[in-house]
């Protein structure tokens, strides 16, 4: 991929996503890199059923995703409806292996 983008955020976990998210509501020019074809993958992997917590209950966001304990398939359900709704610019199967700096404050993603 030999795009520019002004932000690239690597992971698509909670804190991957709000960043994304943030990013896209506010019109910056951004990629969020997922390795696997789906968002958060660490609570993907739960079982079925699973309940999710939110702790802390009270964490200030500046992101448009709702962050709300509930059962795995709703959290997740959300969450993806929140990431296409704001048009988050996300590009699954993309594994980062280094992140090299280059002048001028840039960086090369591979």
């Amino acid at each position: 991929m030999a795009e520019r983008f002004r932000i690239a955020i690597v992971g698509s976990g909670p804190g991957g996503m709000s960043a994304a998210a943030r990013a896209a509501e506010l019109g910056v020019s951004h990629i969020l890199l997922e390795a696997e074809p789906h968002l958060s993958n660490t609570i993907y992997r739960y079982q079925k059923g699973k309940h999710v917590m939110a702790e802390p209950d009270a964490l200030p966001l500046r992101s448009p995703l709702t962050f709300a304990a509930g059962t795995r398939e709703k959290i997740l359900g959300e969450w993806d409806q929140g990431i296409a709704k704001v048009k988050t610019h996300v590009a699954h199967g993309h594994e980062v292996s280094s992140i090299t700096r280059q002048a001028a404050g840039h960086f090369e993603i591979k």
